[in-house]
């Protein structure tokens, strides 16, 4: 049976975004390969993905975790996006961003993480993480969308109490960050 590619409606989705400068595939697939070894994940290969148009001119390589079975690698990743996340950022020595794509289901998960600065993540409805991915990495909702094949986010869209309670103790978490950085300096 052929293998599935990115562009196939797999359910589960996991994506890395790196500074093109920084990313070589080599140096990226050893701390995925470890993660998936440690958690007993089914086998996956780290993909490039071409049809990243805006995201590559933005300077971003994008890379997709793409199954090797028919059991989703994705799905079993997605508790660990933050790890992977912050293990390639370390590889790399540069920013990265991982995301966690529930395409059936309406959940995502995203992480950004520093080679020298702790994960600062968000986890919600898929619309909320992937504007909230679109900021972090400065490209246009739209071109995460189409990457996934998903409708674009609703220009109209109005976080509901959850997401303003997230976005709230997110805020304050990185002023408390802010504050014991400036203080063990």
């Amino acid at each position: 049976m052929p293998m599935e590619t990115a562009a196939d409606s797999r359910e589960y989705r996991v994506v890395f975004f790196c500074p093109a400068s920084n990313a070589r595939l080599e140096r990226l697939e050893v701390p995925v390969r470890r993660l998936l070894s440690r958690i007993q994940a089914p086998p996956a290969e780290l993909a490039p993905l071409s049809e990243a148009g805006a995201l590559t001119e933005a300077g971003w390589q994008v890379y997709l975790v793409r199954s090797l079975t028919e059991r989703s690698a994705a799905q079993a990743m997605a508790a660990y996006v933050s790890e992977a996340t912050c293990a390639l950022a370390a590889e790399v020595d540069a920013e990265v961003l991982g995301l966690y794509v529930d395409v059936s289901g309406d959940s995502a998960r995203i992480c950004r993480c520093g080679p020298e600065d702790g994960p600062e993540t968000f986890a919600g409805r898929r619309q909320a993480a992937l504007t909230r991915t679109s900021e972090w990495l400065e490209v246009a909702p739209a071109s995460l969308s189409a990457l996934f094949q998903l409708d674009p986010p609703d220009a109209e869209y109005e976080p509901d109490a959850d997401d303003r309670f997230v976005e709230e103790k997110l805020r304050e978490a990185r002023t408390l960050m802010e504050r014991y950085r400036t203080a063990a300096k």
